[in-house]
């Protein structure tokens, strides 16, 4: 019995004594439900333009890119239409250049104000038409819970998939008498500004994601 009670209080020591093992775990920050592929070259060609954008809701999937737990944003990803040549002409003209955009990390300050905590580098995405444009992240973003993930556009990027129902939704910081005029820029670029997203544009989704690095115990 001595022997024994020994024994258990060795180990418990032991227990004590080493750390608690901490595990990582890859969360895909993105659209749950099927996702088609973006217009362009089909008519009407509808892109997204000099706004920051956020997919609301999926279907029946209520705020997708709101982190659900605290980690680092490590690289996203975009799927782009190929646009015609015309189209592309056009777009480049009238919206302030070749297609760009950042990733964006937003937080709710109240009701359908956001104020930009996080911004990556802008990136040039127009040699990635017809392609899902992977994008490495040099500088981690670190999130908390209910930190929402958006795509900053300063120009034009034709990511966006049409024809869904009316509970496929996304906003862009744009007040509301600005829903209709795109060649107003709206983008959010300033650390720490806030910008209403009063606009909502539905039966679209924005075909953007990203990866998130959590910790779990």
């Amino acid at each position: 019995m001595k022997y024994s009670l020994l024994g258990t209080l060795s180990a418990a020591a032991l227990a004590l004594a080493v750390p608690a093992v901490t595990l990582a775990a890859e969360v895909a920050i993105a659209n749950s439900g099927v996702v088609s592929a973006p217009s362009c070259p089909s008519s009407p060609c509808s892109v997204i333009s000099r706004t920051t954008a956020i997919q609301i809701k999926d279907g029946g999937d209520v705020d997708p890119f709101k982190i659900r737990r605290g980690g680092s944003i490590r690289s996203w990803w975009v799927t782009l239409a190929i646009p015609s040549t015309d189209e592309i002409h056009y777009f480049d003209t009238h919206e302030g250049g070749t297609a760009r955009a950042a990733l964006a990390v937003l937080r709710n300050v109240g009701g359908l104000d956001y104020k930009l905590v996080a911004l990556s580098s802008i990136v040039h995405l127009q040699p990635d038409f017809g392609k899902t444009a992977q994008l490495r992240l040099t500088n981690p973003i670190r999130v908390v819970k209910g930190d929402v993930v958006a795509l900053a556009v300063p120009t034009w990027l034709p990511a966006l998939s049409l024809a869904y129902p009316a509970t496929t939704s996304w906003r862009a910081s744009r007040s509301a008498a600005q829903c209709s005029d795109v060649a107003i820029q709206t983008m959010q670029s300033l650390v720490g500004s806030s910008a209403g997203y009063d606009c909502l544009y539905p039966n679209a989704l924005i075909t953007y994601g990203a990866s998130e690095s959590t910790s779990r115990p």
